[in-house]
């Protein structure tokens, strides 16, 4: 059993123990974390080698620079003081503006900008009801020779019950990757939305799901920079996600919602150093998205366990850290992603 442990959990592990190594407790955190969402699949067709060991990456590009990281990197530190919802959606929306930099032509950002000026409000939607596989998504894109449209059923957007303009990512049938698509707050309108769950933080953020049909044209799809522009994007801000959900828990804690022991403390430091020298790379490579996932999966394991040990006083505190373990990727999206592209390396 032990040896399982350790052949899978390394695929989160050894991407950590690149930045520095774990504390012990909190690898076998990682390690049962691990064990228990291997899938059917998993068990059922993996060959149970062991992972090649990494490897320095062969080819390695220039990240780009933004200055809204400057921002953001302020905002996390006052999370310390403030709690994540005061500035939770400045943040995400910073996010956006980066992910709009990446993906959107220069008429295209003129348009955001111009919406922006008039007061709506940016929303990205991913989450699809048809499940976390591409392959099952019910929001595609349906095209004929002379019309583009857009079957949309999302859910989980951050406010998406009173939608401003959208990036919003759909499926393609027979394609193997998402579009995302520029629709503009008149469109937005026409969409079925509704609030869904009870609010997070201190009723600073609430969710909302999405319907409808619209008509799209090409010229609505983000596609500077590729595929590769996702990649780039979650490089750079999933750090810092973490790293605001690491200040939430020491907040918490200043605050008596929250038991901060030593091994505790000893593990919010780990992730921020960790995601602090994610940060400090400048050049994207094979690895630099497997080690944010893996990054992003430590995250979530150390809310869940701080959670289950009884550390937080209150449900809503408890309900909000179980939430932003699916948030920006679950642990079992995370592990699958890393797994996934490990497995032709493996004899």
């Amino acid at each position: 059993m032990s040896d399982l442990k350790i052949i899978f959990s390394s695929f989160i592990t050894d991407h950590l123990n690149s930045h520095q190594a774990l504390p012990i407790k909190f690898e076998k955190i990682i390690e049962n974390a691990v064990f228990n969402i291997l899938d059917s699949e998993i068990l059922i067709e993996d060959n149970f080698s062991a992972k090649p060991v990494l490897t320095k990456p062969k080819v390695s590009q220039a990240l780009p620079k933004f200055e809204q990281t400057y921002v953001i990197d302020q905002l996390t530190e006052q999370v310390k003081s403030t709690g994540f919802g005061p500035h939770f959606h400045q943040i995400i929306g910073l996010f956006g503006s980066i992910m709009l930099q990446m993906t959107a032509n220069q008429e295209q950002q003129q348009q955001v900008n111009e919406w922006l000026e008039q007061g709506h409000f940016g929303h990205f939607l991913m989450t699809d009801s048809g499940g976390p596989s591409l392959n099952n998504w019910q929001t595609s894109l349906n095209t004929t020779e002379n019309q583009w449209q857009l079957t949309i059923d999302k859910k989980w957007g951050i406010e998406a019950h009173q939608l401003g303009f959208l990036m919003l990512v759909v499926r393609q049938p027979g394609k193997p990757f998402p579009l995302t698509f520029l629709v503009e707050p008149e469109q937005a309108k026409t969409l079925s939305q509704s609030k869904v769950g009870a609010s997070y933080l201190d009723n600073a953020v609430q969710l909302g799901n999405v319907k409808g049909k619209l008509n799209i044209s090409a010229s609505q799809q983000l596609k500077l920079g590729g595929l590769s522009s996702v990649n780039r994007f979650l490089t750079l801000v999933r750090p810092r996600f973490v790293k605001a959900l690491m200040n939430h828990l020491l907040w918490l804690a200043d605050n008596k919602r929250l038991t901060l022991d030593s091994q505790l403390n000893e593990n919010i430091k780990y992730l921020q150093d960790v995601a602090d020298s994610c940060l400090a790379q400048n050049q994207f490579s094979i690895h630099s998205v497997d080690q944010v996932l893996a990054l992003k999966f430590a995250s979530n394991e150390l809310l869940l366990n701080t959670v289950s040990q009884g550390k937080v006083a209150s449900f809503e505190d408890q309900r909000d850290l179980l939430g932003f373990t699916k948030m920006e990727g679950s642990s079992y999206r995370c592990f699958l992603e890393i797994y996934a592209k490990q497995k032709r390396f493996r004899q």
